[in-house]
């Protein structure tokens, strides 16, 4: 899983090597249409090819198969299309919930503010990090 920055908005690409796929998530296009596909097409095809590119020359030839893959779209998410900034709080719901073929969980307001206030207190107490939070902002980030 490869959480992607792309036009301003989070994504999740898949790349299942051994079933040649790569599954393409966008928390920001979850309608039926054809749009995470355009969107995504060109970049998912130059992303995994650089992935069994990279893969190949640093473990040896042959061990991601360059040719046969499949790229899908997938409008797994059961969720309207989200904003930019809830974008990167989908993404790592996705990695999080996401089993292979659908989400075992969707989130709600309060589930997205919640998971949102736990990214952020694990960034700023995450080892190495300089900062600290404020004595006064405990009960609002940990709630």
């Amino acid at each position: 899983m490869f959480p992607v920055m792309f036009m301003d908005c989070w994504s999740l690409y898949i790349l299942d090597t051994e079933k040649k796929i790569v599954m393409v998530l966008d928390p920001t296009e979850t309608d039926p249409s054809d749009e995470m596909k355009r969107k995504h097409e060109a970049l998912a095809r130059k992303f995994q090819r650089r992935f069994y590119n990279l893969f190949n020359d640093k473990f040896g030839a042959g061990l991601v198969e360059t040719t046969g893959w499949s790229f899908v779209y997938s409008l797994v998410a059961q969720h309207e299309p989200c904003t930019r900034e809830d974008g990167v709080v989908y993404v790592v719901h996705y990695i999080l919930e996401f089993t292979g073929l659908y989400l075992r969980s969707n989130m709600n307001q309060e589930q997205i503010e919640h998971l949102r206030k736990k990214i952020a207190c694990e960034i700023v107490t995450m080892k190495g990090n300089k900062g600290c939070i404020p004595e006064f902002l405990y009960e609002e980030i940990l709630d």
